[in-house]
């Protein structure tokens, strides 16, 4: 629920913040729409706030999902760069 990304739409970096209230594994990736990973990060035990950035600077305009896996489930954001 406290995830943000913005810009959205973008013409290239995205910013990701959100916070996570207990440790846990969790994995943060960026999908293109026929389903290739473009991005792909594994945190271990994490815990706090996340903050980064994502620059699709180098990939074609378009829409991209941005999922993020945690203990308590997935969650997709849809992301628009042009």
């Amino acid at each position: 629920n406290n995830l943000d990304i913005y810009p959205n739409p973008s013409r290239d970096v995205f910013n990701v913040t959100f916070t996570s209230e207990e440790v846990q594994d969790i994995r943060v990736r960026v999908f293109g729409l026929m389903g290739e990973e473009v991005i792909s990060e594994g945190l271990q035990q994490f815990v706090g706030e996340y903050v980064k950035v994502i620059d699709l600077n180098n990939y074609s305009k378009g829409i991209y999902f941005l999922e993020i896996e945690t203990n308590q489930g997935v969650i997709n954001k849809k992301v628009v760069l042009q």
